[in-house]
């Protein structure tokens, strides 16, 4: 045990004023009137006085007190366990740390955060004197300190951020900080030597998510927010709601819907499925609760809740599943997910498929169509279509009446006429993909589908055949754009970066298009290029969607990367569950007009457009309903935002210790002792207010008349 300020010990002297209070409090005498008094002789008046103690029940208690006070504000700790080991030269270093919703974990009945709070002030008392220190978070609002000299700056910064409300419900991987981490160590370069102390949990999306190293000579020191690396403390049980769905039942009745849930028990170790625990789920409507279920979920694993529901009304409802009934979880924040519900709510998709065959793999839209099938959230309505069948549906009154995206998969150029009805539906707000393969010409492209392509059709070409590249035989993708606004919100590689194409379109650049780049291969050719046309999207990858030209159907990305594709083509996106986004996902909003966003809290927020045609809204931050306003003759959009299920998952995962060379000094853990001091020193004033009042009361009973 140790203090923090042993000079403001010297309160204890300030003992000596409840003693001098009672030694010299006494009451002041009363006259009082007696008949016989005349027959005493008249003397001087003597008042004594007994110097002794009274009342030591309430002396003892205030003296316990202010001792209790005084030691609270000397602000006494305990060390344990070295958690890091850091550099024994004066250096710069970076605090990196984790500020996601796994970090409000309670264990032993301390969050994470706090935990971290407390592992960054002790390696910022370990430094070595003359160094320096900096701040970033992983949360994008969280405090940035650059580099300075004044060490308590930084354990501020974290006692503030802490303070107002972190973590927030985001989902943030450590390693999304460490660019800007290391970014701060290059600015301000001087021949000293680096350093990273990451703090967080030792979960995959924590401490796991670290390199070694953030470049040449800058160490990537992993700091666990509590306990140490090689004595991490047990993770303890907590429940979730992972993942909420719901589907037209119209086997039961022509309005009604089933809504399913997944609950799941994390806990360490294996699924035991003899271990169940009971937990309560609730359905949820317009804030109001419609209906509850109990649900068994094994221990380490999950189990699935459905309800059936007749829907009143014709507009969309705001809905949610809550696991209801939880006493003291150790995570809270995942246990509801709101979503809007509505009796019809579908995603209308054309397949068109330029190259049908009997083999699965070699089928133009099989790999899509499972991708569709596979990918959650809102419902999708698939139909396949030959081409002359599409052109038929674009020859009618009403081309393509219902339909929100189509799929051009290694078809050929549509007729003129049917390539002019394509392009006004586009303009109407259309969604359109283009994949190519062998049945795509470019000049015919060019001719009938020029004006709605993102770049014009240059030639198809073998990887390996172009000058520089004879030495390749597959094309690889870049990691991808994620500015792109179908791609916010995902991950760095998306699970693409393995994918290896044999033959692709390359496209002649115009810069005068406005057109953007989602992927592209490590040559620089892009991969996958949108642009809006009118009110439409337009698509258009250039390889093929099948395994003749690509293997990128077998990318564990692919179905997040279509599912976000065919929600960035739907640009009306008029559905009640067409727009599930995750906690600090930006909304794109079609239209060149202002919008107003209602959010959960009722609070209205503007969204303006930019110039082209569409607003980007940032601030979705709470979980809940959203909605948005676009004017009288416009219906209003509506979007739910969910917490990431990926910050329940809480186990832990191996982390190899610092790997320091030279000198090094341990930084050991502080834990805190004042808090329960300051919480028993109001007990006692409030037992001493008691006393004093039983005390007085009883004194003016025993006083006569």
């Amino acid at each position: 045990m140790s203090l923090l300020a042993p000079l403001l010990l010297l309160g204890l002297l300030g003992l000596a004023a409840p003693l001098a209070a009672h030694l010299r409090g006494r009451e002041e005498p009363r006259k009082i009137a007696f008949a016989a008094l005349r027959f005493v002789r008249t003397g001087d008046e003597v008042v004594t006085m007994r110097r002794h103690l009274r009342d030591r029940l309430l002396l003892g208690l205030r003296l316990a007190a202010l001792a209790l006070l005084a030691l609270a504000l000397a602000r006494p700790v305990s060390s344990g366990r070295a958690r890091v080991a850091v550099l024994g030269e004066p250096h710069d270093a970076i605090l990196l740390v984790d500020g996601s919703l796994s970090m409000s974990l309670r264990t032993d009945g301390m969050r994470a955060l706090d935990g971290a709070a407390d592992a960054a002030a002790a390696v910022v008392d370990a430094l070595p004197p003359g160094s320096r220190v900096g701040l970033v978070t992983s949360d994008p609002s969280g405090p940035r300190l650059e580099l300075s000299a004044d060490l308590g700056l930084a354990r501020e910064a974290i006692g503030e951020w802490v303070a107002g409300g972190a973590p927030r419900a985001g989902a943030w991987p450590l390693d999304g900080g460490l660019p800007v981490a290391a970014a701060l160590l290059r600015a301000d370069a001087g021949g000293r030597r680096r350093a990273i102390y990451a703090i967080g949990d030792p979960t995959a999306r924590g401490l796991g998510s670290l390199p070694e190293t953030a470049g040449p000579d800058t160490p990537v020191l992993p700091v666990p927010a509590l306990g140490s690396l090689d004595a991490l403390p047990p993770v303890p049980e907590h429940m979730s709601l992972d993942s909420v769905g719901w589907e037209p039942a119209r086997d039961l009745d022509p309005r009604a819907v089933r809504v399913w849930g997944v609950v799941r028990r994390h806990a360490p170790g294996p699924v035991q499925p003899d271990n169940l625990r009971r937990v309560a789920v609730a359905m949820q409507l317009g804030g109001e609760e419609v209906a509850r279920a109990d649900v068994m979920v094994p221990l380490a694993g999950e189990a699935r809740v459905e309800f059936t529901h007749t829907l009143i009304g014709d507009g969309p409802s705001p809905a949610a599943l809550a696991l209801v009934e939880l006493q003291g979880d150790p995570l809270p924040g995942d246990e509801v997910r709101h979503f809007w519900l509505a009796g019809e709510d579908e995603l209308d998709i054309v397949l068109v498929n330029g190259d049908p065959s009997e083999m699965r793999a070699h089928d133009e839209v099989f790999f899509l169509a499972t991708a569709l099938a596979a990918a959650p959230g809102r419902r999708l309505r698939v139909h396949g279509l030959a081409p002359d069948q599409l052109e038929a549906r674009l020859r009618e009154p009403r081309p393509l009446a219902g339909v929100d995206v189509v799929v051009l998969a290694n078809v050929r150029a549509p007729a003129p006429d049917a390539a002019t009805a394509l392009t006004r539906r586009v303009e109407e707000g259309l969604g359109l993909l283009v994949t190519v393969g062998e049945r795509v010409e470019a000049s015919a492209y060019n001719d009938r589908l020029g004006e709605l392509l993102p770049l014009r059709l240059r030639e198809a070409l073998v990887v390996g055949t172009a000058p520089g590249r004879t030495e390749n035989r597959t094309e690889a993708l870049a990691p991808a754009n994620l500015a792109h606004p179908a791609l916010r919100g995902l991950g760095d590689d998306l699970g693409l970066l393995g994918a290896r194409t044999r033959r692709l379109f390359l496209l002649e650049p115009d810069a005068a298009r406005a057109s953007d780049v989602a992927l592209s291969f490590t040559s620089g050719a892009p991969a996958l290029v949108t642009r809006a046309h009118g009110r439409g999207r337009v698509a258009l990858l250039t390889t093929s969607i099948d395994r003749d030209w690509s293997d990128l159907p077998l990318r564990p990305g692919f179905v997040p990367l279509v599912e976000r594709l065919v929600a960035y083509l739907d640009a009306s996106q008029q559905g009640a569950a067409g727009a599930v986004l995750r906690v600090g996902e930006p909304r794109i909003l079609p239209g060149d007009r202002p919008a107003t966003v209602i959010s959960p809290t009722g609070e209205r927020l503007a969204a303006v457009p930019d110039g082209h045609g569409e607003a980007v809204f940032k601030d979705t931050w709470l979980p809940g309903h959203y909605t948005v306003e676009r004017g009288d003759d416009e219906p209003p959009l509506r979007f739910a935002v969910q917490v990431d299920p990926a910050e329940s998952d809480t186990t832990l995962v191996t982390v190899a210790g610092p790997q320091i060379e030279g000198d090094e000094v341990l930084a050991a853990a502080r834990y805190p002792r004042w808090r329960p001091l300051v919480l028993l020193v109001a007990l006692l004033l409030l037992i001493e207010s008691l006393v004093r009042w039983r005390l007085t009361t009883r004194r003016e009973r025993a006083r006569p008349g």
